[in-house]
């Protein structure tokens, strides 16, 4: 396992697509920054650091798929699966020490996200406003989110030996959690009345608002399924920390920690059974 996370990590540092990922998450960082300064003395806005620090998690997901994609998708179309095999590797390990080193590089891209903001949006928008401990549990949230978003796309470009559907594969499903945890925010953000505008008098132009009960408020039942939903998945629970409005925040992790163990373990168990050409 050691000699296979050595030639990994080597691997990386030589690698185009950890360097690019590098490189976005830095100018990513910058523009955001830019963005939310350029508002504040145009307009006047307070900007919270915090906020920028949390942004990031919302969009990782597609940015993991492309990055697990393209850098595992090369071991099996450049042969280096089967030579690791052949010099002695066990598949576990093969498998376990590429789950390691895209989780951590992940990880990292994160981590230098957050530098970056937190070096130069301090001197620019102020100190942090939340409590620290409140924002360390989000942050811990999106890292250990990051660790199930890995173990997924690992499992894609395991499985699949083709590094074109690899990527295809794995941005649809990125893009696909993410269209479905919006479509859930979306059920149990809905208003439980609305209001509609009817004129009164023709002539004098009165208006009147009334409220009335919003035929798509979702009952009880649907909220709990949803919610459930929401918090399983992974795009889900990156949204609600963005947002910081979940509520049930400690629970998010051990949903991470199931997804982490479900993938790895069906992984593992595919990857045993895979033939190699």
């Amino acid at each position: 396992m050691i000699k296979l996370l050595n030639v990994g990590f080597t691997r990386l540092r030589k690698n185009r697509v950890f360097w690019l990922l590098t490189i976005f998450s830095v100018l990513l960082a910058l523009f955001m920054i830019y963005t939310q300064y350029s508002d504040m003395k145009r307009y006047g806005e307070v900007i919270e650091v915090e906020q920028l620090m949390l942004n990031y998690s919302t969009m990782i997901g597609i940015v993991m798929a492309i990055f697990t994609s393209l850098f595992l998708g090369v071991e099996y179309s450049d042969g280096a699966i089967r030579n690791k095999i052949s010099i002695g590797h066990k598949r576990t390990n093969i498998y376990l020490s590429n789950l390691i080193i895209t989780a951590i590089t992940s990880l990292f891209s994160y981590i230098l996200f957050l530098i970056v903001i937190v070096s130069v949006g301090i001197p620019l928008f102020g100190v942090i406003t939340i409590p620290i401990s409140k924002l360390l549990m989000l942050i811990v949230c999106i890292f250990i989110t990051i660790i199930a978003y890995s173990s997924i796309f690992t499992f894609i470009a395991m499985i699949i030996s083709n590094k074109t559907i690899t990527a295809i594969v794995s941005i649809m499903f990125a893009f696909g959690l993410m269209i479905m945890a919006l479509i859930w925010l979306n059920i149990l953000q809905a208003p439980k009345f609305i209001e509609t505008a009817s004129i009164t008098n023709g002539d004098t132009g009165a208006v009147e608002i009334v409220k009335e009960p919003n035929p798509k408020y979702p009952s009880e039942t649907k909220k709990k399924v949803c919610q459930t939903l929401l918090d399983i998945n992974p795009a889900g629970q990156m949204f609600q920390v963005a947002g910081r409005s979940a509520p049930n925040i400690k629970i998010l992790p051990l949903y991470s920690l199931g997804i982490l163990v479900i993938f790895t373990g069906a992984g593992l168990v595919l990857f045993k059974k895979k033939e190699l050409k």
